[in-house]
């Protein structure tokens, strides 16, 4: 199946079974190749065929009709066999990422995170886990990685593993994630060399055509990722910063099963002072959200410092609510319900929560809600004292139903964003 074989149309060997798969779901394209080669031929061989079968010279005008009908279907031929290459490229590259391997997370109870785990490939992997992998250097992994150490609980939650892939030899202690947090959840795989198989960091510098790590010629950062569905497709990928993986959750990475709301907290989140602190302004925040507590919110909120996530979106054109029109009556979520909640604490002065939102009615009839706070604190608070509200965002996370849009929260009030459908081919070295 994996032989490769000649293809006539892209003058070079493709892998039998990406050929295979293009054929079954690309049965009209080969037709339309066949018919611009056969229009060309025609076109161009007008003089022969007219003074051959009508016995007299072409005409001006029908040589020049022709010559451009000629061109026109030739520019056509060249366009769906170029076409046709770049699916190809894509569909093999696909199908090399099943030779990749990883080894799996032990549980929590185990002397090491993946000490005696044997390696597998990906393609053993399907039906079961979903894969986003990583790739960069330490610093590079440790920033990306970060939004995966936060959604940690959902990421198991969607059946899904983050594969980090160093260029520079680090390890997970170097991306500042230790073993237990590694065993707590198992949501982190670790990227192995298997015999027989693609090595990690060749493939990756196979789809971004770079060197050390896929960074370009051109300056790129050498940071790479691409994602792939339980069928071994790609469901996304990017070069150059990190994925967006809140809304890569909300899109792609759905709850395999309906979220519970007598789901408990993670006790492991309230092992300390500070993690437990947070956890209690997570329930006050959502207590002034749903009673229309402005003061209390407020209260919460860091006074002087906007949101990135939130300005991000006001450079681009869009618009704030403040919190006075969103804690109104019939515009707040009275009656909301969270569960789940857990914290992760980064450093000193900032530390993550998460939790879901159950809207009112919520349950099998209407949605929940993925929800994300960032607190910080000065580097002189100790203790439980001093966090404040930096960001809280949302995005819809319900099984079998994409996002439509995600909400944005400061200090200032909250902006929406919708999701809007662009058809468009991107084939420029990596899976799209």
């Amino acid at each position: 199946m994996t032989r490769p074989s000649f293809d006539l149309y892209t003058l070079r060997s493709i892998r039998g079974d990406a050929l295979i798969r293009y054929n079954t779901l690309n049965q009209s394209e080969p037709l339309r190749i066949n018919l611009y080669a056969l229009a060309t031929l025609s076109f161009f061989s007008y003089t022969a065929i007219n003074e051959a079968v009508v016995g007299e010279p072409a005409t001006l005008a029908g040589t020049v009709a022709t010559a451009a009908g000629g061109c026109f279907a030739l520019y056509r031929f060249v366009r769906e066999c170029g076409r046709r290459s770049q699916k190809l490229v894509r569909m093999e590259k696909e199908l090399n990422a099943e030779l990749l391997a990883v080894r799996l997370p032990n549980g929590p109870f185990a002397d090491r995170p993946y000490g005696g785990s044997p390696a597998v490939q990906l393609r053993s992997l399907k039906g079961k886990n979903r894969i986003l992998a990583i790739c960069g250097d330490r610093t590079q992994l440790a920033e990306a990685l970060l939004s995966a150490r936060v959604l940690r609980r959902r990421l198991a939650q969607a059946s899904a593993l983050v594969v980090a892939v160093p260029t520079d030899g680090s390890s997970a202690v170097d991306w500042g994630i230790g073993p237990e947090e590694i065993q707590a959840v198992p949501f982190l795989a670790e990227a192995v060399d298997y015999r027989g198989g693609e090595n990690w960091v060749d493939y990756f510098r196979s789809l971004t055509g770079g060197g050390d790590g896929g960074a370009e010629e051109d300056g790129g950062s050498g940071l790479a990722w691409l994602g792939l569905t339980y069928t071994g497709k790609s469901f996304g990928s990017g070069k150059g910063s990190a994925p967006r993986l809140l809304e890569i959750l909300g899109q792609t990475l759905l709850p395999l099963d309906a979220l519970d709301e007598a789901d408990e907290a993670d006790r492991r989140s309230a092992s300390s002072d500070a993690t437990a602190a947070v956890l209690e302004l997570q329930k006050k925040f959502y207590d002034a959200l749903t009673g229309g507590d402005l003061e209390g919110l407020n209260a919460l909120y860091s006074g002087t410092d906007n949101a990135p996530e939130v300005d991000e979106v006001l450079d681009e054109g869009g618009r704030v609510d403040a919190w006075e029109k969103c804690l109104e009556d019939g515009a707040r979520p009275a009656g909301m319900t969270i569960s789940g909640s857990d914290v992760l604490l980064v450093s000193d002065t900032e530390a993550w929560s998460t939790c879901i939102e159950f809207p009112p009615g919520a349950g099998f009839e209407s949605g929940t809600l993925l929800a994300v706070q960032r607190w910080s604190r000065p580097a002189a608070a100790a203790g439980d004292a001093g966090w404040q509200l930096r960001l809280h965002q949302t995005i819809p996370w319900t099984p079998g139903s994409k996002a439509g849009g995600t909400l944005r929260c400061d200090r200032r009030g909250c902006t929406a964003l919708a999701r809007e459908q662009e058809s468009r081919y991107n084939w420029r070295g990596m899976i799209d």
